[in-house]
């Protein structure tokens, strides 16, 4: 809200110019060098009755992380209008992010009671729950769901993460498999089947790790689960084939790189290795872990300066790491050792 500057006028004044009338001042609300929360401040400045614009804004704080701009945006909106879910919904997730999980709790569980046959917001009650461990509670709401709607994919895959978090990881699969069977393009789905499978020492995982590749093949994820299975099972090349495909689809992606490094350094590939981190610190120089495996590839080069260099880097991104201040302490000792 803007603050009004009253300008005082001296009594005479006012009374010789009685016919005329001053103009207010104008105040202009300082720039946040966001053009769209700008205009936002600026149009609720002029009217505070418009619910569509508090929403607004709160979704530009919420993804800013400036959450008690949000929640106070999502009560003034839910004040001038409570039957909009969406806002519940956001106001929901901006508490739990705030480490007000209590509140963000009673904020959908109130949502569900204004509207108690509303899918996404039971959705969201059955995943707030899962988050705070309520699993039972979790597995009642997915029930309730598929009462309004035996179909409902996202119900099963509720039910499927719940299951899991247990360790019931039989029923688990079936719900997973049954979320897979109504909705074939559920990606998640499909990955977290493959990993219950792979935790199991089954090669089937592979298979669903193909299902989620063929669903979305632009996903960098889906075919990093599969990279990661096979590098876990000693098929290397195959991996490193894969995590360069990745970096293909998206040369932002780090942990192909990083994967790709490590795996090239047990290969004793160090050049390879040292390229793979040298990427990383240029798609992202503020990463501690890229320069401090391009540390290790530079000391295993001989490079023991440059290596110092991206050990103490990575330890000033990151002052609680402690491989990086083991491998500077190792680096010292080696130096002080006699030739």
């Amino acid at each position: 809200m803007v603050s009004k500057i009253l300008k005082v006028t001296l009594a005479c004044l006012i009374i010789i110019f009685i016919g005329c009338k001053e103009d207010k001042p104008k105040t202009e609300l300082k720039s946040t060098g966001d053009a769209a929360l700008d205009q936002l401040n600026q149009l609720i400045s002029k009217d505070t009755t418009d619910k569509t614009l508090y929403f607004e804004r709160a979704k530009i704080f919420y993804a800013n992380n400036y959450f008690d701009g949000a929640i106070n945006d999502l009560e003034s909106a839910i004040k001038l209008d409570s039957l909009q879910p969406e806002y519940y919904h956001l106001l929901s997730d901006a508490y739990m992010d705030y480490s007000k999980s209590k509140d963000g709790l009673l904020t959908i569980e109130k949502c569900t009671k204004l509207f108690p046959e509303r899918i996404p917001s039971l959705l969201k009650l059955a995943e707030t729950q899962l988050i705070l461990k309520q699993y039972e509670n979790s597995l009642a709401t997915t029930s309730r769901i598929l009462t309004i709607n035996e179909n409902t994919a996202e119900a099963y895959f509720m039910m499927g993460m719940n299951l899991r978090s247990v360790s019931d990881l039989e029923r688990a699969k079936v719900a997973f498999i049954k979320a897979t069977e109504i909705d074939p393009d559920l990606v998640d789905a499909w990955i977290i089947l493959g990993q219950i499978y792979e935790d199991e020492k089954d090669p089937k995982a592979l298979d669903y790790y193909d299902a989620a590749i063929n669903v979305d093949r632009q996903n960098p994820s889906t075919w990093h689960s599969k990279a990661y299975y096979l590098q876990n099972n000693d098929r290397i090349s195959e991996a490193l084939s894969i995590y360069r495909q990745i970096n293909i689809i998206d040369k932002n992606y780090l942990d192909a790189y990083l994967n790709a490094g490590i795996l090239h350094l047990s290969l004793d590939s160090i050049p390879q290795a040292y390229e793979q981190f040298d990427i990383m610190i240029k798609v992202k120089p503020q990463f501690y872990l890229s320069h401090y495996y391009r540390g290790i590839a530079n000391e295993m080069l001989g490079r023991i300066d440059q290596a110092k260099v991206d050990y103490e880097t990575s330890l000033k991104l990151n002052g609680n790491f402690v491989k990086a201040k083991d491998a500077l302490e190792a680096l010292a000792a080696k130096a002080s050792e006699p030739n």
